[in-house]
């Protein structure tokens, strides 16, 4: 048996810090072109791995990664931390309560864009020959995992690329965040299913039946009883005097670590317990915005890339390449999601260019398609080959996603932010310190000008909007909207707040400008008014310039001018790439 050595010691850190710090560089590259990170990290896994190094200098590579067991499972245990991590993370961003109440959205997007996909995936394993499947007398096992793999989306790359087109606070932002938690769930519960029947030597109806149970009881529980306990431990955490965040991260990694144990121990995989940890976490209000941030940006900033070097350490890109089997997993897996979210959309009632923006930011398989393949990998449902073209698909559709939504974003028609500005109704010192009380200001100054709503009701309204998800940005701005049914067109205006605000905003910096968007319960053939304008406001307001100059000026006047004359540029330069 062998036994740990100084050189054992001395090969696993060398191995970490040469891999992390490759990692987090190309990581950070790749974020800077406004793509997924992990593509950058799976490429030094390639780099260092046998794509690479091990067949251009393979006594190098066999030093750096011995051909020893030991030293092997002291990487593979890290990646399994990482892959651990990776879903508490992906959990924590589920929102149950907003999921909830988008719920007819939510639900029609949400469980059509699996279906539709999985159907497909389905189907493709059938016609795929069998030199793919490993064990041909497992046959429907393989089936329904490829139809898992296909119809998952990655909440991660989908928020990011959200964030970085201005249009995740907006309401197809949040129907569309509220459908992708319906994705993951079901998508994760039918996938966990799958790898507990794959641990059975015969499949009989017994078996299914008690890892479904397990599986519904366990979801059952934590959606009900168990994130009400969650919530009484973080408040109970956040009023005492331990260190925070730290002691919310411990209590987290151990919540899902005692989840993990509670699936593995019913027959489904440990990984759905993390998940679903993360969940209950993430859905409490004890937790604040600038806290959740904090925990993933830690939790992705060491064990979560090496779970994507390991990927490329593992594979050999070339030697495992098959055209087919590329090509076909990757039309499948894009063009099912696409086509899914999209038919979910429109049988909601969404129209226009919105549903074919839900089609189409449904697409990314991220992190999560690469992890079920990696878990099939381990559990014998699919060779090297079928892994390497889950693996290219999921990164494809990452990438194609961001200039694909700025495609359809650009198809909307231009318009004139400006004719939406109501100018009178401008603030310029607001005297409220909660954000219901600001929100108040700005709709009382809207309902003093001529032919606007009341604003008790509006005020009314933009709170109740305001806790499906936080309108709170980065860099003290926030932008609280509401539609309404007594409007016929849309109406914006601003406050500016000298003290600052807590808005539980992802920075934890408090709030000086506030943009208050009303809009029509029906916007007709405007329906993409409200996003443009959302948008439009963020790009202005992401100049540090354009800030520092509004809270400066001396009075009302002064900011107006800088804004409007910002609004202007914004529009301009946003013309001229149409």
């Amino acid at each position: 048996m062998s036994t740990l050595s100084e050189h054992n010691l001395l090969i696993f850190l060398l191995q970490l810090v040469i891999l992390l710090f490759a990692a987090r560089g190309a990581g950070e590259l790749f974020r800077a072109l406004k793509q997924p990170a992990l593509i950058g990290e799976i490429l030094v896994g390639a780099v260092f791995g046998p794509t690479i190094l091990g067949r251009f200098l393979p006594g190098v590579h066999g030093w750096l990664f011995p051909n020893n067991p030991l030293q092997h499972s002291m990487l593979e245990t890290v990646s399994w931390l990482g892959i651990f991590f990776l879903l508490l993370a992906t959990g924590f961003e589920v929102n149950i309560a907003t999921a909830w109440k988008q719920r007819r959205s939510a639900l029609s997007v949400g469980v059509i864009g699996v279906l539709i996909p999985m159907a497909m995936g389905i189907g493709l394993a059938f016609l795929l020959p069998d030199k793919f499947i490993v064990a041909p007398d497992r046959k429907l096992i393989f089936v329904l995992f490829l139809g898992t793999a296909v119809a998952i989306s990655a909440m991660a790359v989908i928020s990011r690329v959200l964030h970085d087109l201005d249009i995740l606070k907006t309401d197809i932002g949040a129907t569309i965040i509220s459908a992708v938690t319906v994705n993951d769930v079901l998508g994760w519960v039918a996938f966990t299913i799958v790898l507990g029947l794959a641990t059975e030597q015969r499949l009989n109806w017994l078996a299914v039946l008690r890892i479904c149970g397990g599986a519904v009881l366990l979801i059952a529980f934590s959606l009900t009883l168990g994130r009400k306990l969650v919530h009484k431990v973080a408040g109970w955490i956040n009023r005492s005097k331990l260190p925070k965040p730290g002691a919310i991260l411990t209590f987290i990694v151990l919540l899902g670590g005692l989840f993990a144990i509670i699936s593995q121990a019913i027959g489904i995989h440990a990984a759905l317990g993390f998940f679903f940890a993360g969940v209950m976490a993430g859905d409490t209000h004890e937790i604040s915005e600038n806290t959740r941030q904090t925990i993933t940006q830690t939790m992705y900033a060491v064990f979560v890339p090496l779970f994507f070097i390991s990927i490329g350490l593992r594979l050999d890109f070339v030697a495992n390449f098959n055209l087919l089997a590329v090509l076909s997993i990757t039309a499948v897996a894009i063009g099912g999601k696409l086509v899914g979210a999209w038919a979910g959309a429109r049988l909601s009632g969404i129209r226009g260019h919105d549903s074919i923006a839900i089609g189409v930011v449904f697409i990314p398989g991220g992190a999560m398609e690469i992890l079920i393949g990696v878990l099939a990998l381990e559990f014998g449902l699919i060779n090297l080959v079928l892994f390497e073209a889950i693996v290219v698909a999921a990164i494809v559709s990452s990438i194609l996603v961001g200039p694909l939504l700025s495609i359809v974003l650009r198809l909307r028609k231009a318009f004139n932010t400006l004719e939406y500005f109501l100018p009178q109704a401008v603030i310029s010192e607001l005297s409220g310190d909660t954000p219901q009380e600001l929100i108040g200001e700005l709709c009382s100054s809207i309902s003093d000008q001529d032919q606007m709503p009341q604003a008790e009701p509006a005020c009314a309204l933009v709170m109740d909007r305001e806790e499906i998800i936080g309108t709170g940005m980065e860099k003290g701005i926030a932008i609280p909207h509401a539609r309404l049914p007594d409007l016929t067109e849309p109406v914006f205006t601003f406050g500016r707040s000298l003290k600052g605000i807590d808005w539980n905003t992802p920075d934890g910096l408090p709030v000086k400008l506030v943009f208050l968007l009303l809009s029509p319960v029906h916007e007709k053939d405007k329906a993409d008014v409200q996003v443009n304008i959302l948008a439009s406001i963020a790009r202005v307001m992401s100049d540090h310039r354009i800030r520092k100059q509004m809270l400066d000026a001396p009075d009302r006047e002064g900011m107006l001018r800088v804004f409007e004359a910002a609004l202007r540029r914004d529009r301009m330069r946003h013309a001229g790439r149409r």
